[in-house]
C-alpha cells in the first residue's frame, strides 16, 4: 500500500504537470514579444516565471526543471541593457532549454495517475499516537470531504472511504477510535448498517459508530440501534452536536492541533504546501499576499507562518517587519522561504527569525519535519508551567526530527513483547550511518541535520502503519516492526531501508549526498523476552555488522554475545597489565645480507600474562586499536627500547632500533615531543631510531601523518615503509614520505618459495634502490630465500632463518651483541 502522503503527492503533481503546458505557452508568447519590442515589464515577467518554476519545479518531483528554470532567471537578472542583440545572445539557449524540458515534462503516459481518481486517501497521517483517528465512510464525496476536513480541523486524525465494501478492511488495518458512517450506498437501503452489523458479529471489537443519514425514519433508527450503533445524526449535521458526543460521550478529545498560516503568491506551490501540512495533520490557512496574511493573522491566531520572501508590492522581509512591530502579532514564530540564496536576504530574515530560513523548493519530508520539530516546542512551552509534564514531553520525542524518543520507543518494545501471541515474532532493527561525520565536516551542521530529517522521511516510508521509527541520537535510528510469523519480512524491511539511505540525494548547494549504513537486528522472542535485552541484543548486532568493509546487515547470535563478552574482558585485562607493567619487549635482530653483521633490532610487543604466559600481538593489537590505547602501548615500547639500545651502544655504537607507529601515533602531535624527551634522556642520535609506518597507517588520514612525517624528517629519524606492497597505493607514498628503508612483506618472500617466480621481489628491490632507500626483507627461513635475496641485491634480512625475536637478557647471554653475526 502506497504511503498516504505518496498517494497524494502523485493526484497533486499531476495536476501541476498538466499545468506545464500553460506555462510553456506563456514562456514562449513572453519570449517572442520580447524579441520584437524589447520592454522591462516583459523581462520581468519572464524572470518572475522562470523564478516561480525554480521553485516549484522541484518540489512536484521535476528537479531538472528547477535547475532550468533558475538557470533562466539568472541569464534574464544579468542583463542590464535592454539590447535585442544582447538578449538573444544571453537568453536564446536558457529558453530553448526551458520550453524543451516543458515540453517534455508536460508529456503523460497511459500508466499516469488521473486527478480524478477515487481512490481511498488516508487523510491525515500522524505519527503521534496521541492523537484520535477517525474513518469516514460515506458515498457522498463532496460531503465526506467537507466532513473530513471539519474533523481535522478540530485536531483528529481521519481516514475516508467513499465505499462500505472496504470498511471492514480499513478498522483491521488502521484501528480508528471511532467511525461515522452513512446508512445508505449507492441506492442500497441500510448498507451501512447492515455492514457494521455483520462485522460486529465476526469481530466484536467495541468500537464506537456513529451512523448519519440524510432521511430520519423509525426503520433506519431502529437499523443503527440493531447493528450496534451508539448514535445516530441526522444530514447536514450539527456540528457542535457531533463534536459534543466525541469529546464529552466517547471521550474522543484530540490534542489542539498546530495552525500554520502559509504566503506566498505562487500558488501551484501554496497549494502544495497546504495539501502537504493538511495532509500531516495541520490546520492550515493559505494567502497569496501581505494585506491577506495580516487579516487572516487577525482572524486566525496562528501558531507559525511560513512567508515567501519574494512576493509583489510587499515581500516577505516587509511583512516580516510588520509581523513584529505588530503589538498583537509581535510574538508569532516566522519562518522564510525563498528560491534564491542571496546571503543578504538570508542576513535581513536572521535578524527578524532568528535562524528560520530555508531554500525553495522544500520536499515534502522536509516541511513535515520543520513545522513539527515548532509544533513541539510549542507544545514545551504551553506546558513549561508543570515541569514534571514538560520533562515527560521531552522524553518522548526527538526535536530535530520529531520521531519517538528512546523512552517512548523502549515502551513501545515493551508492550509489543507483552502483547505478543504464539507462533508471532517481531524484530527491533538499529541502524547507524557510516562515517556520517564526514557530512558534517564537508558540508555543516545545518546540512547534516537536514540529510538527517530526509532520512527519517525516507525511512517512514519504508516501514508499515505498525512499525514504528525513533531516532536514538546522532545518526543511529532504531525500527520496531510490526508483529510476523516470518522473519523474511524483517529482512525485506532492512534491505529497502539500506536501498532508501544509498539513492544520491542534493541538497541545498546542489551538493550531492551518498550515504551507506550498517544495520543490527534482533528477534523476539528468540533473542531476548524483554526490552531492554532485545536493545542490548541490537546493539552487538550492530557492532558485528559494523566491523564489515562494506554496509552490512547483521542478525544477533548468541555467539557473538559470547565473543563480545571475551573481548570485554580481554580490554579489562590488557589496561590492568598497564598498571602492573606486564608489557615487555622482544628484540629481532635485523642482519646485513652481504656480510651477515648485525646491524640493529626490531622492537616487538609482548604482553607477558600472570596466567597465559606469553601472549603475542596478534591477540591484544587489533583489541587496543579499537580501544585507543595504542599510544600508551607506544610509549611503552618506545621508553623501554630507547633506554635499551642506549645500553647496548655503549657496546656497539653502530646499532640501531626499530619500532613500529600505530594510526593513533601519526595523528597525536605529542608523539614527536615525547620522542625528543626520550632522545635527551638517553643521549642518543636520531638517526639510530628508525620508525616504522604501514600504508595503512598512512591511508588512516593523510593529512595528520603528512605533517607528523614532516616533523620526524626534521628531527633527523630515519623513516622506513612497513609490509610495501600489502597496502592501496604502494608508490604514491613511497614518493610522499620519503623512507630511507623499505620492509618487503614476508608474504612476497614466501611466494617466491612456492612459485619461483622472483619477478616481483626484483622488481621491488629496483624500486627501493631507485629511491635511495635500504631494503630489508621480512620472515626470511631458509637458506635459499636468503641466498635469492642476495642474489637480487636486497640489503639486509631478518627472521627466523638467524633469529626468533627475543627479550634483553637472552641477548646478552647467548653474545648476540659481541659475535656481531
Amino acid at each position: 500500500m502506497k504511503s498516504p502522503i505518496s498517494s497524494e503527492m502523485e493526484l497533486l503533481r499531476v495536476r501541476y504537470q498538466q499545468k506545464l503546458s500553460e506555462y510553456r505557452l506563456q514562456f514562449h508568447e513572453l519570449w517572442e514579444q520580447l524579441q520584437k519590442k524589447p520592454q522591462t515589464d516583459l523581462l520581468l515577467g519572464l524572470s518572475n516565471l522562470a523564478h516561480r518554476l525554480a521553485g516549484s519545479g522541484k518540489a512536484y518531483g521535476f528537479e531538472q526543471l528547477s535547475i532550468i528554470a533558475r538557470d533562466l532567471e539568472h541569464a534574464c537578472d544579468a542583463i542590464e541593457v535592454l539590447d535585442k542583440k544582447q538578449m538573444q545572445a544571453r537568453l536564446t539557449d536558457p529558453i530553448n532549454a526551458m520550453l524543451n524540458c516543458l515540453n517534455r515534462d508536460a508529456q503523460f503516459d497511459d500508466n499516469t495517475l488521473t486527478p480524478n481518481d477515487h481512490s481511498h486517501v488516508y487523510l491525515s497521517p500522524d505519527n503521534d499516537l496521541s492523537k484520535v483517528t477517525l474513518l469516514v465512510v460515506d458515498d457522498d464525496t463532496d460531503f465526506c470531504a467537507h466532513l473530513c476536513s471539519v474533523l481535522k480541523n478540530h485536531g483528529y486524525r481521519v481516514l475516508s472511504l467513499n465505499s462500505i465494501d472496504s470498511f471492514e478492511e480499513y478498522v483491521e488495518l488502521y484501528e480508528p477510535q471511532a467511525a461515522i458512517v452513512d446508512m445508505d450506498f449507492y441506492g442500497k437501503r441500510f448498507a451501512g448498517a447492515n455492514t457494521v452489523f455483520a462485522w460486529r458479529q465476526r469481530d466484536g471489537k467495541p468500537i464506537p459508530v456513529i451512523f448519519i443519514s440524510a432521511f430520519d425514519s423509525f426503520e433506519l433508527r431502529l437499523s443503527a440501534v440493531q447493528s450496534g450503533g451508539n448514535y445516530f445524526l441526522n444530514k447536514p449535521l450539527d456540528e457542535t452536536l457531533l463534536f459534543s458526543l466525541l469529546n464529552a460521550e466517547l471521550n474522543l478529545k484530540p490534542n489542539e492541533s498546530f495552525k500554520v498560516l502559509l504566503v506566498d503568491d505562487d500558488e501551484d506551490l501554496l497549494h502544495l504546501y497546504e495539501s502537504i501540512l493538511k495532509q500531516a495533520g495541520y490546520i492550515v490557512t493559505t494567502v497569496s499576499n501581505a494585506r491577506e496574511a495580516l487579516e487572516s493573522l487577525e482572524h486566525e491566531a496562528p501558531d507559525l507562518v511560513l512567508i515567501d520572501v519574494y512576493m509583489p508590492m510587499c515581500n516577505g522581509i516587509e511583512l516580516g517587519q510588520l509581523i513584529r512591530q505588530h503589538e498583537r502579532f509581535s510574538h508569532i514564530p516566522l519562518l522564510f522561504m525563498s528560491a534564491a540564496a542571496d546571503t543578504d536576504v538570508k542576513m535581513a530574515c536572521a535578524r527578524l527569525a532568528n535562524d528560520d530560513f530555508i531554500n525553495k523548493p522544500v520536499e515534502p519530508w522536509r516541511l513535515i519535519m520543520i513545522v513539527k520539530s515548532r509544533s513541539i516546542l510549542r507544545r514545551r512551552q504551553t506546558l513549561s508551567a508543570s515541569l514534571n509534564r514538560a520533562s515527560e514531553i521531552d522524553q518522548q520525542q526527538d526535536p530535530l526530527t520529531a520521531l519517538p524518543s528512546l523512552r517512548a520507543f523502549r515502551q513501545a518494545v515493551q508492550a509489543r513483547v507483552n502483547n505478543l501471541g504464539s507462533e508471532e515474532l517481531f524484530a527491533v532493527l538499529k541502524l547507524d550511518i557510516r562515517d556520517f561525520h564526514t557530512v558534517n565536516n564537508l558540508y555543516g551542521y545545518f546540512t547534516g541535520d537536514q540529510v538527517l530529517q530526509r532520512l527519517a522521511w525516507q525511512l517512514t516510508e519504508c516501514l508499515s502503519e505498525n512499525d514504528l521509527l525513533c531516532r536514538e541520537s546522532g545518526d543511529e535510528f532504531l525500527v520496531l516492526t510490526s508483529t510476523t510469523k516470518n522473519v523474511d519480512y524483517v529482512t525485506k524491511i532492512a534491505e529497502s531501508m539500506i536501498a532508501a539511505i544509498e539513492k544520491p540525494a542534493f541538497y541545498d548547494d546542489r551538493s550531492m549526498v551518498a550515504l551507506s549504513a550498517d544495520i543490527g537486528i534482533a528477534v523476539a522472542p528468540q533473542d531476548a523476552g524483554d526490552a531492554n535485552d532485545l536493545l542490548r541484543c541490537v546493539d552487538i548486532a550492530l557492532f558485528s555488522a559494523r566491523k564489515s568493509a562494506d554496509a552490512q546487515i547483521c542478525y544477533f547470535d548468541a555467539s557473538i554475545q559470547h565473543l563480545e563478552q571475551s573481548r570485554f574482558n580481554l580490554a579489562q585485562e590488557i589496561k590492568q597489565a598497564f598498571n602492573d607493567d606486564q608489557f615487555v619487549v622482544a628484540y629481532q635482530p635485523i642482519f646485513s645480507i652481504s656480510d651477515g653483521k648485525l646491524l640493529g633490532f626490531e622492537a616487538l610487543a609482548r604482553w607477558l600474562h600472570p596466567i597465559r604466559g606469553q601472549v603475542g600481538p596478534v591477540e591484544f593489537i587489533p583489541l587496543m586499536e579499537e580501544q585507543g590505547l595504542m599510544s600508551l602501548l607506544t610509549d611503552k615500547i618506545l621508553e623501554l627500547a630507547l633506554m635499551q639500545l642506549a645500553h647496548w651502544q655503549v657496546q656497539s655504537s653502530s646499532l640501531f632500533m626499530s619500532i613500529n607507529l600505530s594510526t593513533r601515533d601519526i595523528q597525536n602531535p605529542i608523539f614527536i615531543s615525547r620522542l625528543k624527551r626520550l632522545l635527551r634522556q638517553y643521549n642518543l642520535a636520531p638517526d639510530s631510531i628508525v620508525l616504522e609506518i604501514t600504508e595503512t597507517v598512512l591511508l588512516a588520514d593523510w593529512q595528520s601523518a603528512a605533517n607528523t612525517i614532516s616533523s620526524l624528517r626534521a628531527l633527523g629519524v630515519e623513516l622506513a615503509l612497513d609490509d610495501f606492497g600489502t597496502g592501496y597505493s604502494s608508490l604514491s607514498y613511497l614518493n610522499r614520505i620519503h623512507a630511507s628503508k623499505l620492509k618487503i612483506d614476508r608474504s612476497f618472500i614466501h611466494s617466491w618459495s612456492e612459485t619461483d617466480d622472483g619477478r616481483l621481489l626484483q622488481s621491488m628491490i629496483q624500486l627501493g634502490h631507485g629511491m635511495n632507500m635500504n631494503v630489508v626483507a621480512e620472515g626470511v627461513e631458509t637458506p635459499d630465500e636468503l641466498d635469492f635475496l642476495r642474489k637480487l641485491g636486497c640489503d639486509s634480512y631478518q627472521g627466523y632463518l638467524r633469529a626468533k625475536p627475543m627479550f634483553a637478557d637472552e641477548i646478552i647471554l647467548d653474545d648476540w651483541l659481541d659475535a656481531g653475526g
